[in-house]
């Protein structure tokens, strides 16, 4: 058998020793008196009896309805009251004749009438100069005195003919036909008194009154076995060696 088989054996027969003895192996060394080991602890339950209500407690209510009847009596049925009867004015209708508008006066501007003149009026004056000349030949010099006449312009001008002015103007007062009621007699009251108005009627009365009844039912208990949590499980450490 090669070596490396020879070790896995080894190694197999080891792992498939006890708990105890691979515990063991890991706690002292070999040396230990005592050995626990962690386990999981289950919860603890306990047995016990409870009441439990399988129909509550009822109340009913028993009505006995009332017994009725009838009765006659004599009731007003119209009160006595006064009326008043209102008689109408009698009217007629009648045309005559009235001033819708009244006579006006206006005043109308009429515009100022005018015409278009023609005239010469003077641009400038008239005025005198000294005017020089020389003789024939150059010869001599004479200072000659000179009336230059008037420079003039004929121009157009509006004038007024007739100035503008207000013009009264009447407006005669309009008249129509109109229709009109007139009241030909007045109107009246008159008061009529009604007496009263009675008669008979059925009215239901109560013979026997209602009634109620009421019953109590108590509670139906019965008694149920439980199961009930004492202490919750956990972990804890259970001696192996």
């Amino acid at each position: 058998m090669r070596p490396t088989r020879l070790v896995l054996f080894a190694i197999a027969t080891v792992a498939s020793a006890s708990p105890v003895f691979a515990f063991d192996r890991g706690c002292g060394r070999g040396r230990a008196i005592e050995c626990y080991e962690k386990v999981r602890m289950p919860d603890v339950y306990a047995s016990r009896m409870r009441s439990v209500v399988v129909r509550p407690a009822m109340t009913h209510v028993y009505r006995r309805p009332a017994e009725m009847g009838a009765r006659a009596e004599r009731i007003e049925v119209a009160p006595a009251r006064w009326e008043t009867i209102r008689r109408p004015a009698v009217w007629d209708t009648k045309v005559e004749r009235v001033m819708v508008r009244p006579a006006q006066t206006t005043y109308v501007e009429q515009p100022a009438v005018t015409r278009v003149v023609r005239e010469t009026v003077v641009v400038q004056p008239e005025s005198v100069r000294w005017e020089r000349t020389r003789g024939f030949l150059g010869r001599g010099e004479r200072m000659c005195k000179v009336v230059v006449p008037a420079v003039t312009r004929e121009v157009s001008r509006e004038v007024v003919v007739t100035p503008a002015r207000r013009v009264a103007q009447t407006t005669p007062a309009v008249y129509e036909s109109v229709t009109r009621k007139v009241m030909v007699s007045p109107g009246g009251v008159e008061r009529v008194y009604h007496p009263a108005v009675r008669g008979w009627v059925t009215r239901p009365v109560v013979l026997k009154p209602a009634r109620e009844y009421v019953v109590s039912t108590p509670p139906l208990v019965t008694m149920r076995h439980e199961n009930v949590l004492v202490r919750r499980g956990g972990y804890g450490w259970q001696r192996v060696r």
